[in-house]
This record gives C-alpha cells, sequence and structure tokens, in this order.
C-alpha cells in the first residue's frame, strides 16, 4: 500500500490534529516528554549557536506532516532556564524567518496549513524528496531538519542524493538534521542481519488497539532502516562529493525500549507493554506500576552475533533500566541496606540518580501533592530511563530512531 495512502487514512482519523498527549496514540506521554524531549535536548546546543550569530533563522522541515517540526523548535527551553526563567524557550515564533514545510502528503499539507494558518512565515508545499531537493532557486536555510524517521522514506540512493542536493544547497554554514529508523532497534531483531541499501515492511499499526493488529489486515510499508556506521559512511562520501567540510554534533539511539513496537508483537513474538508502563508514569493522574517495568530481552540471544556491539550497548542499558527497578523495590519494601548495597555498586551516572530517588520516595510526606506517585515519584523515575538513554555513547542504531545532527560548511580545510 503507498505511504500517502496509508498517511490519507490516518489525518482523517484526527491522528495529526493538534491534540493533547496521554496513554495512547500519536502524541502520547513518551512522545511528548521523551521522545520531543530527546530532539529538543539533542539539537539546542546548534540552535544557541546561530542565535548568536543572527536575529532570525531559517528552516525547512523535510517531511513535516502536518508540522511537528515547527512545534519542536519553538518550545526547546534554554540551556540555562534558572537563569533565563523571563525567556520560556530558545526560540519563538518571531525568531524564525520562514519555516518550510514540505511533504508528499496532500492530506498532511492541508491540515499542516490549517494548524498553522495564524502564521505568516510557516509555509507548506506538497513535494516528493525522493525525486531531491525541491528548493534549489530558494536562499539557504540554516537548518534542514527531519523528525521522526520522516527521511526513512527514501531508500539509500534517494537519501544520498538529497544529502548531496542539501549539502550544496549551503552557501557558508548549516545543520542537516537526519531522523531515521535504526536497525538494531529491539523491536525488529528479525532485521539486524539487512543492510541499509534494502527497504523493509514497517506500519504504523501501533495507533491501533492491540485486537485490531492483525499483521494480514494492517497496512504495510517499506522504510530503509540504518545502522550509525551506515549513516557516517553516506555523510562523509556526500561531503566528499560536494566539496564540503562536516561535523557530527551529535549521533544518539532514541527510544531503544521504548519505541512503538516494543508493545506489539508485529516484528517478535514478545509484546512488552514498556511504551504503555512508561506512559503511566509520566501522567499525573495515573500510578505507574512498577512491576510492569520489567521485562525479558533474552530474545534477542539469536541475534547477539549480528552485531555484538548492538547487543552489548542494549544489554548495557538494560541493566541501568533494571537497576532504577530494583531500587524501587528496595524503597517500596523499606529495604535500606539493599538501596546502600545498589547506589554504592552503581555507576557514576547512575548513583547520583538513585541517591535522589531515594530521598523523594523518604520525604513523600514534604510534598503538597494529592498523589505523591503518580505526581513525583513516577515522573522522575521517567526522567531518570530518559537520561540514561540520552547519555550513552555515540548511537550505533540500536533504538527506533537513529538520531543525527550534522554541520555543514562551506569549503574544507585544505
Amino acid at each position: 500500500m503507498p505511504r500517502t495512502k496509508f498517511y490519507e487514512i490516518v489525518v482523517k482519523r484526527g491522528f495529526y490534529g493538534v491534540s493533547e498527549s496521554g496513554l495512547c496514540g500519536k502524541k502520547d506521554n513518551v512522545r511528548k516528554f521523551w521522545e520531543d524531549v530527546f530532539i529538543k535536548m539533542s539539537i539546542r546546543p546548534a540552535i544557541e549557536q546561530l542565535l548568536e550569530q543572527k536575529d532570525k533563522i531559517r528552516v525547512i522541515d523535510l517531511g513535516c506532516g502536518s508540522g511537528e517540526g515547527l512545534e519542536l523548535l519553538t518550545h526547546i527551553p534554554p540551556s540555562t532556564a534558572v537563569k533565563k526563567v523571563n525567556k520560556e524557550f530558545v526560540i519563538v515564533e518571531g525568531d524564525i524567518e520562514i519555516y518550510q514545510g514540505v511533504d508528499i502528503s496532500p492530506a498532511m499539507i492541508k491540515q499542516g496549513k490549517q494548524n498553522y494558518s495564524n502564521l505568516p512565515q510557516a509555509d507548506f508545499v506538497e513535494a516528493d524528496l525522493s525525486e531531491g531537493f525541491p528548493f534549489m532557486q530558494n536562499a539557504p536555510y540554516d537548518i534542514y531538519f527531519s523528525s521522526y524517521a520522516s527521511l526513512s522514506h527514501l531508500n539509500y540512493a534517494e537519501l544520498e542524493h538529497l544529502t548531496e542536493q542539501i549539502f550544496s544547497h549551503i552557501s557558508s554554514r548549516g545543520y542537516m538534521v537526519f531522523d531515521l529508523h535504526g536497525r538494531y532497534s529491539p523491536e525488529w531483531p528479525g532485521y539486524w542481519s539487512k543492510d541499509c541499501h534494502l527497504q523493509l515492511p514497517y506500519t504504523m499499526a501501533y495507533l491501533l488497539p492491540p485486537q485490531e493488529q492483525d499483521p494480514n489486515k494492517i497496512k504495510w510499508f517499506d522504510v530503509t532502516y540504518y545502522s550509525g556506521s551506515e549513516l557516517i559512511g553516506l555523510i562523509e562520501s556526500v561531503a566528499d562529493a560536494s566539496g564540503k567540510k562536516v561535523k557530527i554534533i551529535n549521533m544518539r539511539d532514541r527510544s531503544i525500549f521504548v519505541g512503538r513496537h516494543m508493545d506489539t508483537s508485529l516484528f517478535k513474538k514478545q509484546r512488552h507493554s514498556i511504551r504503555t508502563e512508561v506512559n503511566r508514569l509520566f501522567d499525573h493522574g495515573y500510578r505507574g506500576r512498577i512491576s510492569g517495568l520489567g521485562f525479558d530481552i533474552d530474545y534477542l540471544e539469536e541475534v547477539k552475533d549480528v552485531n555484538h556491539q548492538a547487543w552489548t550497548r542494549i544489554h548495557d542499558y538494560y541493566n541501568l533500566w533494571q537497576t532504577v527497578v530494583n531500587t524501587l523495590h528496595a524503597l517500596m519494601n523499606a529495604n535500606n541496606t539493599e538501596v546502600r548495597k545498589i547506589i554504592e555498586s552503581s555507576p557514576e551516572i547512575l548513583a547520583d540518580e538513585l541517591k535522589m530517588l531515594a530521598w523523594l520516595y523518604r520525604n513523600a510526606d514534604r510534598f503538597p501533592v494529592v498523589d505523591f506517585w503518580a505526581s513525583v515519584m513516577g515522573p522522575q523515575v521517567a526522567c531518570i530511563l530518559r537520561n540514561l538513554e540520552f547519555s550513552l555513547p555515540q548511537g550505533l542504531g540500536c533504538g527506533h530512531s537513529l538520531f543525527c545532527i550534522v554541520e555543514i560548511e562551506n569549503e574544507k580545510k585544505k
């Protein structure tokens, strides 16, 4: 089924309108408080650096959907938020000279125009990026942005061609943001042995209730999955061909255990419900179930030898995740000896977080909230799990998304 037709359907069902986050759906709590925050934290240094040199920036959103990129970029908290309490976000709409959204879906473009009809600098254009960059005649942009695996809809050759045109379009300095499906995600172990020159099936049936997720009835379309080394190879090859100097500012794996398809059995036998449980942690109206945060990744043993580095990265993060869960169990059982033992044996990056969790739990009565767990403890646990993921070394393609920011300058140094 053509992906454009599928997106027409999900737009009509209301998944791309302006809506609140929650326990499920496209804009759930994990999307808002984990994945959106991940993108904002990653791109913030580049935007702050741009704003030190110019008053307004030019942005193009590649595969813009209904304008999610504009919402993301204009809601990034400053890195020194405590000192800049009077400035809510790094950039506001007035700091953007133009936001150019481009998408292949007519329904998405129509929805974007509707969502941002009151913003004159926002423009939405229907175009097929598989045919190349459609704005070569326009003035260069400062940020060539993509999010939520929009560029994975292109095959390798198409992405390579698009990237080469974008690099050529940059006159002095600019940033390109890649967001691609990671091939070594624990969501789809069957894809680990493939490569980025082959497109493989994907589905957004996670938006449907579990009882409707019949693999023989849902809609599928092909996308490209990348490892970190493959993306680096593409970037460096294009840089050589276009005579540009490039620097990878950031490359990270996002949503390793909270990827959408961890909660489905469409790519693996197990349905883990991890994203569901983290959604509950973030929601102030629900108590997160600590027992639901425990899960088994033994099923990945079968792909251990396909990429041992990726397998090790996932298991290292899994061990950190389980340490947080074990600490919570010890706190709830008033086993202070075990809490102390866990903290003292934890790596420094986690030990301070666990000390804070212990302090919060033991001082619950000091917080003037109706439900301490739902309002304070649960969200903090979710933030710790998120920040642990963000602290991992350079991305390998182990998450639902491989997120990468590249700085491009006009000429290489001789």
